[in-house]
């Protein structure tokens, strides 16, 4: 009597037993299945072209600024020495947009220089040179955020100066002067957005590879 009772309970442990193998089986299979699914690998000779194009992008950028800041120095001397007839506040602005342009290409320049002496060609670190770049563009875009601020100060005193010395209204100038300010900041903003985006593509794909 006593085995004919056992009989039905190892009958349900031999079922429960196969049912827990198969579902291992089937997990097994996920994860397998899973596993093999492809994933986004890093293109080397795309990322390396990239890199390379970017990279002579912004040196063409800051040689660009340079070649405006050395514009500005020039015309604030040519007004200041040569010139007479130029009114204060625009030679005020000149000189001011000088040493603000000067300030801005030298702390541009740390920020690129920094990125460019890690850079270099070597394949097996298209991923990381490519990932130093868009942080070197992240560090540009957050000094030109920045400088709104000091530029747009600027801006702000020469239109009042400007309309003062007309003797005319000053506030159109003024509403003008910043919604430029403000569309240059968005723009900016906009891009920041984008570069921080393809980091975080960047270094998901370190992860694949």
């Amino acid at each position: 009597m006593t085995a004919n009772n056992n009989e039905p309970d190892n009958n349900m442990n031999q079922d429960n037993d196969t049912d827990t193998s198969f579902i291992d089986e089937q997990w097994q299979e996920l994860a397998k299945d899973w596993q093999q699914q492809p994933t986004e690998k890093a293109d080397i000779k795309k990322l390396l072209k990239e890199t390379k194009r970017r990279t002579r992008k912004a040196k063409c950028l800051f040689w660009g600024n340079v070649v405006a800041t050395i514009g500005l120095l020039f015309g604030a001397m040519y007004g200041t020495l040569i010139e007479d007839s130029w009114e204060r506040s625009f030679l005020s602005y000149m000189w001011g947009s000088f040493v603000l342009s000067v300030v801005f290409c030298y702390y541009e320049y740390k920020i690129r220089q920094t990125a460019w002496q890690q850079i270099n060609d070597s394949p097996e670190n298209a991923v990381n040179n490519a990932i130093k770049g868009i942080e070197s563009s992240l560090s540009y875009i957050r000094l030109t955020k920045w400088s709104c601020l000091p530029f747009g100060l600027l801006a702000n005193f020469f239109v009042y100066e400007t309309a003062l010395n007309a003797e005319k209204p000053a506030m159109n100038g003024l509403i003008t002067i910043n919604i430029l300010i403000v569309l240059m900041f968005a723009i900016t903003h906009w891009f920041g957005l984008k570069r921080q985006k393809e980091l975080k593509a960047m270094i998901a794909k370190t992860k694949n590879n």
